[in-house]
């Protein structure tokens, strides 16, 4: 145990010093590799080849590639003002349309700040003239944006699941209900808010020219219909997680041709800001890989399962103890660092208490959700901020604060009734 500490001391100073998360896990995975035995070096070169030619990590760039399509195309910012009018006149309006577009977009994206980004583009224009309330329409957004990490298809249970060598289909499929359900809490307490205080969510339509059914189904229907075609293909079995991404990343290409929104430039940009951004996950994985292999190689994964087994707590204490860590480290660190952070230490635990390693890949993701909405480091705060600067942080971060609780309370859900996401892996 002492040197599981030395290696956490180890992190938590490169990172005090600045450098890159990638960097730090992967640099301290070799440093204390080589003090074990230099020999395993070979190991470490086989580990990373293994990480980064596996097929499974290959959904990555494609699912990214597909949101950024979406994103730059103005589908999403269509689709929201269509939905935006459909859902005016239900208590809570433009309210209910920041989420229901948020978990449809996160969909076709797997990024909680794509999400927030993307919908708050769409809707802050028409939140501001029509005065919704200012608090509670960033609150919206911002939560709304965490959705992004649940809902498949999601970047951190792909990453998850490659990690555990868990299947990425039963992870996608046992986070349907929880993510439903979590969707629903939110509309309700939009709902109940805005009958209790009317003023937070004047009545009106969006404020947006009126559009024909054809054109209001033009706007909604394509990116249903890559939402429908990348889960059916996953929940029906039909595809892999890799084939779906594939598909969707085509249709994405094909809406936006449709739309006559592809252009050359927007083509440009789209393919340099997902390569951008599947590198910078892909170092992080293969460094949490190489972390994870001293881990290995030190013994640490038995020592935890021993030292917990002989803790005189029953393990719903023990668990405890880790979602308040992770509540507490997730107002510091942005989601898929601390996931991969941490996992090579916390899985073995979770495992040893008898918990079913699916079930905590979803009430991880839901962990990590709260530490997207919470200063000082919620990056879903900021990206609503830098849509527009006028806003106050400290107003989003209060208007995110009922949703932090409701996240909580879908965790308690889980813990009750584990079987909300284990009924449908086990029974599709």
């Amino acid at each position: 145990m002492t040197v599981m500490a030395l290696m956490g001391a180890t992190v938590l100073l490169l990172l005090a010093a600045g450098f890159p998360i990638a960097l730090v896990l992967g640099a301290t995975g070799v440093f204390w590799t080589i003090l074990y035995n230099p020999n395993y070096l070979g190991g470490i070169a086989h580990t990373v080849f293994n990480t980064a030619s596996g097929e499974t990590l290959i959904a990555i760039p494609l699912f990214i590639l597909m949101g950024q399509i979406v994103q730059h195309s103005r589908v999403a910012e269509r689709f929201y003002e269509t939905v935006a009018r459909w859902l005016a006149v239900v208590p809570g309006g433009l309210l209910h349309a920041n989420i229901s577009v948020s978990a449809v977009f996160s969909a076709v994206s797997g990024s909680s700040v794509a999400t927030a980004a993307t919908v708050a583009t769409a809707a802050l224009p028409s939140l501001d003239r029509l005065h919704y309330d200012r608090r509670l329409s960033t609150g919206t957004l911002a939560a709304g944006g965490t959705l992004g990490i649940l809902i498949p298809p999601s970047i951190p249970l792909i990453v998850y699941g490659s990690l555990v060598e868990e299947s990425i289909g039963s992870l996608f499929i046992a986070a349907l209900l929880p993510a439903l359900m979590t969707v629903s809490l939110f509309h309700i307490y939009i709902f109940v808010r805005a009958l209790l205080d009317p003023s937070v969510a004047p009545a009106g339509a969006a404020d947006t020219p009126p559009i024909s059914t054809a054109a209001a189904l033009g706007n909604v229907l394509p990116v249903l219909a890559i939402v429908l075609v990348v889960l059916g293909g996953i929940y029906l079995g039909w595809t892999t997680s890799t084939e779906a991404a594939a598909l969707g990343a085509f249709m994405a290409l094909l809406t936006a041709a449709g739309q006559r929104t592809l252009t050359w430039g927007m083509l440009k940009t789209v393919l340099g800001e997902t390569a951008s951004l599947t590198a910078m996950i892909l170092f992080i994985v293969i460094g949490a890989q190489i972390f994870s292999f001293a881990v290995y190689t030190w013994g640490i994964n038995s020592d935890i399962r021993q030292l917990v087994g002989g803790l005189p707590y029953p393990p719903l204490a023990i668990f405890g103890i880790i979602v308040v860590i992770y509540l507490i480290l997730g107002m510091f660190v942005d989601a898929l660092s601390l996931m991969l952070m941490t996992l090579a230490v916390v899985h073995p635990i979770i495992v040893s208490l008898g918990y079913d390693p699916i079930w905590f890949g979803i009430v991880l993701v839901l962990l990590l959700e709260v530490g997207l909405i919470t200063p000082p480091v919620g990056m879903n705060l900021f990206t609503i901020k830098a849509v527009n600067p006028s806003i106050s942080l400290k107003d989003i971060a209060y208007g995110s604060l009922p949703f932090v609780a409701i996240v909580l309370f879908s965790v308690a859900i889980l813990v009750m009734f584990p079987e909300v996401v284990l009924w449908l892996p086990f029974h599709i």
